[in-house]
């Protein structure tokens, strides 16, 4: 695959050189599409910016999302312990440290900061940050550099962060003690790991150096001083082994390591995370070069993190999308041929069969719904009478129109009245503001007793009736009659007929029953 595909654009600009990888990072494999290696002809921005500028244009990769490294003396790393805090505390408190600790103008110097470690030991716990800083100048020429080429700056970092991203995509990375020296034109980078995690740093050069020689008699003194150190403090972890990257002297520098100092030093080859298959035939000299290529690798595996330390301006940022790579290299095996086949055969038939479910239950509830659609137009029509009738009430107001006096003075008259009552006459007249009520009735029974009592038990529901007041009860009228009653006799077919007329006869017998004649005046509430 050439430039302009899909990825990340990593370039690396050293004093003398200039590396390019286009690559991209899905899941935990590293595709390498295209590389590119130049000499740099002007030691000045502007000669550098111009050969850049003209490999942009020769491989049409304008546009790419681009990462840059940076390193040279003013580029700065700082190791911070704190205790446990929030992150948004621990981000003021970084500030402050910076502020004091820069050595320049908070304006003159640009520094981002990541958590790398978490430390808990019992009650002890505390949190290692590392921070990057670099002059501002520095990062002003890298975005104008990129302006130039028209490309968007994705990731701005260091080169030593970039060499500890890289280790992912080596061969045996491992874990424990573990030193990556890399040796590149005049700049020499000594990085310290402890367990896959950022220890320390040493940085060194030898400008005059055209062989690489005087370099790598820099890094053996550097290397002396960390063997003494570590030897000391991380005896019990065993030897330290040294991985060699770059592109000056490292036969010379493994061999003196090796023989002079019986430390284990490994030159870095590729890993099984990274990919080369898209360098087609130009992968085996990717493989020989691969040391050289350490910066550019780990920028574009730095690119992909979520949280990395990246000195690009935040306006200008390019926000990067971890890739989504499917390996189907399974399917060239028979056996898992004929079982994807057989999954695919499943999940189509089971897609069948539930949309012909969904088919058969959508014409169920189409029957259905026609069903019942004049029922629902009905209660359509109703519900909009009904706020018809609504709208017309609140229009109305809330006007109620009360029954007469006397209508609902007569129905609570009437639940009163025993069976053994009769009212003879009721009169309901207006008296200035209340009704006048003049009642008469009487009650009849053959018993004394019985007519009182029923009279008794009306004038005492009359009484407690809430409509009526000042009621007056005239002087009862109390008196007995007496009553005939007649019963027929019975007929015999067989007696002679002048008998039978002689025993036909109407017998009657008399019953006295009592009345009692009462008379009720009184006034009612209300209008």
């Amino acid at each position: 695959m050439a430039f302009g595909s899909s990825g990340i654009l990593a370039i690396e600009l050293g004093s003398n050189h200039l590396r390019i990888i286009n690559g991209a990072v899905s899941g935990h494999r590293l595709a390498v599409y295209d590389f590119a290696a130049e000499e740099v002809l002007g030691a000045t921005p502007e000669s550098t910016g111009q050969q850049l500028e003209a490999l942009v244009a020769r491989k049409k990769i304008a546009g790419s999302a681009a990462a840059f490294g940076l390193s040279g003396p003013g580029v700065l790393h700082r190791l911070l312990e704190f205790p446990p805090m929030p992150v948004s505390e621990l981000k003021l408190v970084v500030e402050r440290e910076m502020k004091t600790t820069a050595g320049a103008p908070e304006k003159d110097v640009v520094f981002d900061w990541e958590v790398i470690e978490e430390i808990a030991s019992g009650n002890f716990k505390q949190i290692r940050v590392l921070v990057a800083l670099a002059p501002k100048s520095q990062v002003d020429i890298v975005q104008q550099l990129a302006d130039q080429c028209h490309l968007p700056l994705a990731l701005l970092t260091t080169a030593p962060i970039s060499l500890l991203r890289s280790l992912k995509f080596v061969q045996g990375e491992g874990m424990g003690l573990r030193e990556i020296l890399y040796l590149g034109g005049n700049q020499g980078y000594l990085l310290g790991i402890r367990n896959g995690i950022w220890n320390f740093y040493r940085e060194f050069s030898h400008p005059s150096d055209q062989k690489g020689e005087l370099l790598v008699e820099e890094a053996l003194k550097e290397v002396r001083r960390v063997l003494l150190y570590r030897r000391q403090h991380y005896q019990s972890e065993g030897e330290m082994s040294f991985l060699l990257g770059g592109d000056r002297g490292l036969d010379e520098l493994q061999r003196r390591l090796q023989g002079e100092m019986g430390v284990t030093a490994e030159v870095l080859r590729p890993g099984p995370t990274l990919d080369l298959n898209s360098l087609g035939g130009r992968a085996g000299i990717f493989k020989d070069l691969f040391p050289s290529f350490m910066i550019p690798l780990g920028l574009v595996g730095a690119a992909y993190l979520e949280r990395e330390i990246n000195l690009a301006p935040g306006a200008v940022r390019k926000p990067i999308r971890r890739r989504v790579q499917f390996d189907l290299s399974f399917l060239r095996r028979p056996v898992s041929a004929l079982a994807l086949l057989g999954l695919l055969f499943v999940i189509h038939f089971a897609l069948v069969r539930t949309e012909s479910h969904y088919q058969k239950l959508l014409q169920e509830r189409t029957a259905l719904y026609q069903q019942w659609f004049p029922s629902v137009e009905a209660a359509e029509r109703s519900r909009s009478l009904r706020d018809d009738e609504r709208l017309l009430m609140q229009s109305l107001g809330s006007v109620q129109i009360a029954d007469p006096a006397w209508i609902a003075f007569f129905r609570a008259l009437s639940r009163q009245v025993p069976s053994e009552l009769v009212l003879q006459s009721l009169s309901f007249r207006k008296d200035k503001e209340a009704w006048l009520i003049h009642l008469k009735g009487q009650v009849v029974s053959p018993d004394s007793y019985l007519a009182q009592s029923a009279f008794n038990r009306f004038y005492q529901a009359f009484k407690s009736l809430p409509q009526v007041e000042q009621i007056e009860l005239l002087p009862l009228n109390v008196s007995t009659f007496k009553e005939k009653v007649g019963a027929a006799g019975g007929q015999t077919p067989e007696m002679p007929t002048e008998q039978a007329a002689a025993d036909t006869k109407t017998a009657e017998m008399e019953i006295t029953k009592t009345k009692v004649e009462f008379e009720i005046r009184a006034h009612s509430r209300g209008t």
